[in-house]
């Protein structure tokens, strides 16, 4: 029987990965939001540098609009959670209605760290797999999706222990990484895949706030000044120092000039923007506390210095609440209402 598959929150990630689980052979149902009329009517239509082409079109199995709808049509073999990882998103809850206890294996594609606790809490008896994405790519307008020249998938179970302590959760591991392989996808199994998390911290600490605040590309903001490449150099440092205290040795400062030498590469070109700053173009909340204020946190809990993360965390937090709150035109005042 085909591998049934939910996606939760079908937006360009999650379009890419439906293309390639329905290759894989999967039944997918989608559940859409803002796009939803446009791509129950029409599908996707992806554009893709990587596999060099134009106007795919990709029709889910069933588009529905949440996942209490979706539940119809389960019970899942695995549910992909793309949405953005908000904390009032409350996404464990929301995604609940079709998750079958002990047999829906829940697959995070979603930025930062710490973000696996609130479905552990919610689903202790299901296996849960955690991956760090490399994609770019964009969805234009609804249900038309961008995509850039790289798709690679890193993925591990949570906690890691999870692979070898359980013979359900190995499983699910493994089917998952056979499904994305033949669908396609770059898909690699990582036994820690903590490490690639805060490995691609790295990147999304610096770049994401430092776009999004100076609502620049990353070779924009490379080229402002010439001490530019040393402030992000330095902010990717402190996630290297967090990350060494929380015992991640593998996660060394010699990485960071291969990160920074990414942004060096893609100059004199247009350089890219990372999600926050899409976020911000287009007036929606961006995710804060899993790239910024989780590590933040971490360095506190630790003792470990990272004056600079602070700073971003500080004033992406408030363009952050900025955007939710403050009436158009005007700047947000000290005595807004909080929800």
């Amino acid at each position: 029987m085909a591998p049934n598959v939910l996606l939760h929150g079908v937006g360009a990630i999650g379009a890419i990965y439906l293309h390639l689980l329905l290759k894989a052979g999967c039944r997918v149902t989608a559940v859409c939001r803002s796009n939803y009329d446009a791509v129950k009517a029409n599908g996707f239509t992806i554009d893709s540098v990587l596999y060099n082409t134009k106007d795919v079109h990709v029709k889910a199995t069933d588009v529905v609009r949440s996942p209490s709808e979706a539940a119809a049509h389960g019970p899942f073999d695995f549910l992909v959670v793309t949405t953005k990882a908000l904390p009032d998103a409350k996404t464990a809850a929301a995604i609940a209605p079709a998750v079958t206890d002990g047999k829906t294996c829940i697959v995070l594609i979603q930025n930062g760290v710490g973000i696996e606790d609130e479905y552990v809490a919610r689903f202790p008896g299901n296996p849960l797999l955690s991956c760090a994405v490399y994609l770019p790519s964009t969805q234009i307008s609804p249900g038309r999706i961008q995509m850039g020249n790289q798709e690679l998938l890193e993925f591990g179970t949570f906690p890691d222990t999870a692979y070898d302590d359980s013979a359900a959760v190995k499983a699910a591991a493994d089917s998952w990484l056979e499904i994305t392989k033949k669908g396609g996808s770059n898909c690699v199994f990582q036994p820690n895949i903590q490490v690639q998390r805060w490995k691609k911290l790295m990147l999304n600490a610096s770049w994401n706030p430092i776009c999004a605040l100076t609502l620049s590309r990353d070779v924009a903001f490379y080229l402002a000044t010439d001490v530019a490449e040393h402030v992000v150099l330095e902010v990717m440092l402190e996630i290297v120092h967090v990350a060494q205290a929380l015992g991640f040795s593998e996660i060394t400062p010699e990485m960071t000039e291969k990160q920074i030498g990414n942004a060096r590469k893609r100059i004199p070109g247009p350089g890219i923007e990372p999600s926050m700053l899409v976020d911000v173009l287009n007036g929606r909340r961006m995710e804060v506390e899993a790239i910024v204020g989780h590590p933040v946190r971490e360095a506190k809990r630790l003792g470990v210095s990272v004056p600079r993360l602070e700073t971003l965390y500080a004033l992406a937090k408030a363009l952050d609440d900025a955007i939710a709150f403050r009436k158009p035109g005007q700047s947000l005042s000290g005595d807004y209402k909080r929800v």
